[in-house]
């Protein structure tokens, strides 16, 4: 069933005096996960007619949130990375006044014409003024590389160029929010989260020509090493190389593949090459599918004939030259 695309605001002024901080960081934390507060301008432990609002736009995984309040510091800690697991990311993007990302004991100040991307995988705080109002975009696990925030938040320019594209974009993904559908939403979001990996690309080292080759020459080798590792994803590959789901479909796309394809065939191959390989008689065909990556004998048995033309089997009753004729020497060693 499809997700529900959810248009919601949220704001303090419905709320008691008293209980508006409380209210507010249970909201905060409902579309943000687990934060501490800190409240500068009120009393730490009464910050009584606290104001805040958001307008909440929500798809399966994708979110944007745009608000404004008072002044407020939220903090990620140690505690909550470790306490939730929560990989994904958030990229800030000041509507009015200012934010001011810090990690490690440095500030970064994020005016409006930038934005800030975090990681909710490390520690980060968020500070902003009283006047300040900012949108916050989602950002799904896998769509960012983790690089470029392995050293803390990274600062992007939206003024120009393709920052200033997905700028753009974000606001108008808010100003339609009432007029989109869900898929629309998650479709939008989704390219906004692409414009920022070309920004990214820009500002921690682009992926040009030569870039794009050495990833998949990277993603490759990884693959020969690990295939027969059943739980390997390419989401998962992405992630152990240091880069972007999207960004590794973009570098495999470039050599005329995908990384499930690489992944499905490098299996197929090793399957095959055990078949033939008389050291594996004894392992039956099913064994030697589980032992090449596959969960499933007959996803190996559909995807072992898409490729040779043959069934598992007929190869094994065959032998390695018939194997051969019949279209597909075996890829490398067992």
């Amino acid at each position: 069933m499809a997700a529900e695309y959810e248009v919601r605001f949220t704001t303090t002024g419905r709320v008691p005096e008293r209980d508006r901080a409380e209210f507010w960081t249970d909201h905060v934390r409902f579309n943000h996960g687990t934060l501490d507060y800190s409240f500068p301008d009120r009393d730490e432990r009464a910050p009584a007619g606290f104001v805040g609002a958001t307008h909440v736009q929500r798809c399966g995984g994708h979110q944007l949130v745009e608000f404004w309040s008072d002044r407020i510091t939220y903090a990620r800690t140690a505690r909550h990375v470790r306490g939730d697991d929560d990989r994904s990311m958030r990229l800030f993007v000041p509507k009015s006044g200012a934010l001011t990302v810090a990690h490690g004991g440095h500030a970064l100040p994020v005016p409006v014409g930038r934005a800030a991307l975090v990681s909710m995988a490390r520690p980060f705080e968020l500070v902003h003024g009283a006047h300040a109002r900012a949108w916050v975009l989602t950002v799904p696990e896998g769509c960012l590389p983790d690089r470029a925030v392995a050293d803390g938040p990274s600062v992007l320019d939206l003024r120009r160029g393709v920052g200033a594209v997905a700028g753009t974009m974000t606001r108008t993904l808010a100003r339609e929010r009432t007029s989109l559908s869900g898929p629309a939403f998650v479709a939008i979001s989704a390219r906004v989260i692409e414009l920022v990996s070309l920004v990214l690309a820009d500002t921690h080292g682009p992926l040009r020509p030569g870039g794009l080759q050495a990833v998949a020459e990277a993603a490759r080798a990884y693959v020969d090493e690990r295939s027969d590792d059943p739980d390997l994803t390419p989401a998962s590959m992405a992630r152990e190389l240091g880069w972007s789901l999207r960004q590794l479909q973009l570098a495999l796309r470039t050599a005329g593949t995908t990384p499930a394809e690489l992944l499905r065939a490098r299996r197929l191959d090793r399957a095959r090459s055990r078949l033939e390989d008389p050291r594996w008689n004894a392992v039956s065909v099913g064994g030697i599918a589980f032992a090449s990556g596959f969960g499933s004998l007959s996803a190996f048995g559909t995807a072992f004939r898409a490729r040779f033309g043959t069934t598992p089997r007929a190869v094994r009753a065959a032998g390695p030259a018939a194997a051969l004729s019949a279209g597909a020497s075996p890829a490398g060693s067992p």
